[in-house]
């Protein structure tokens, strides 16, 4: 797929924005979460507008370019191995069930059972870099569930009003 110069621009354009949103983590270091959330919705902009092969390198390029501009590596693996990778994995998900048109349950229990196999990884990896407790208390495992639950629908309330109602006015040509 070769692109125009105006699709570059676009894509270069959201990767500033993408890595401006990152590199604020540094600074509201409270709200890392929202702010790596936020970026995200990046990723799932350039799935919409462009196919899933190019917001997959999207991804990529946003990840290398965290990891050699945010100074605190062990906070942006949060972004490289969740958020931005959620982007495309919801897509997949809702691809896969709209195709072989299969039940809402079914689609929120993959991305529930995806949401769980990323948490126990992150562990694990974390446990290496920080000093965690050994047991994890329940109300922190259902907080995390209730937190991604909100995410996922806030993600795609965003991405269907940047459909209905942004990507019209900018008049991006394929």
């Amino acid at each position: 797929m070769l692109l125009k110069s105006k699709q570059i621009a676009y894509l270069g354009m959201l990767l500033a924005i993408n890595q401006i949103i990152l590199i604020s983590s540094i600074i509201f270091t409270t709200n890392t979460l929202v702010i790596y959330a936020l970026a995200a919705l990046t990723v799932g902009i350039v799935i919409i507008e462009f196919k899933l092969n190019l917001g997959v390198t999207f991804y990529i390029a946003s990840s290398l370019l965290a990891w050699i501009l945010v100074p605190d590596k062990i906070q942006i693996i949060t972004y490289i191995g969740f958020f931005g990778l959620y982007s495309i994995v919801k897509y997949l998900i809702e691809s896969f069930i709209n195709r072989k048109n299969l039940s809402v349950i079914i689609e929120f229990i993959l991305k529930i059972v995806f949401f769980n196999l990323e948490l126990t990884i992150y562990y694990f990896i974390m446990k290496e870099f920080i000093v965690m407790p050994i047991s994890v208390t329940w109300y922190i495992i259902v907080l995390a569930e209730a937190f991604f639950v909100a995410y996922d629908y806030f993600l795609g309330y965003f991405l269907h009003v940047y459909v209905n109602k942004v990507k019209p006015k900018l008049k991006i040509k394929r």
